[in-house]
């Protein structure tokens, strides 16, 4: 993004004082892994409540992945969440609401961004089988933004 707004200036765009800035970079929350056992999640820095921020992605497992960002049920536990995904997959929908979704390519890192309010999160990561979903997935996180 700071490229672009060098090329506005490197081609004779002059400094208005009424024009707008350049947008801040997204902060990068964290990275999600995929790997052949699972999926983790590594915590780099807080998301405020009522901020984008980005979350990277990154496949090692050579297929792809699709993870599916949920904001849990207010004062349900990640543990429980993640503990009852393990025992019924509804745990998902009646704990938690996808409120975004990334998706990387095989071998690549990716991004996606979400707008993030108080609560706690977590993550779904859905490995994929000629592009589309296969298997149950793996759970990841949390993300706890106060």
């Amino acid at each position: 993004m700071a490229a672009a707004g060098m090329v506005v200036a490197a081609c004779g765009g002059s400094d208005n004082s009424g024009s707008a800035s350049s947008p801040t970079p997204l902060v990068e929350v964290g990275q999600v892994t995929m790997t052949e056992s699972g999926c983790t999640y590594k915590r780099s820095s807080d998301p405020v409540a009522g901020t984008q921020a980005a979350v990277r992605l990154v496949d090692q497992r050579a297929s792809g992945f699709n993870a599916h960002l949920l904001l849990l049920g207010d004062g349900y536990r990640f543990a429980d969440w993640e503990a009852g995904f393990l025992v019924s997959h509804d745990t998902l929908v009646e704990h938690a609401r996808r409120v975004a979704d990334g998706h990387v390519e095989p071998s690549k890192t990716a991004s996606f961004t979400a707008h993030f309010v108080s609560g706690t999160y977590g993550i779904l990561c859905v490995p994929l089988q000629n592009g589309d979903e296969y298997g149950v997935g793996y759970t990841a996180g949390p993300i706890s933004v106060p």
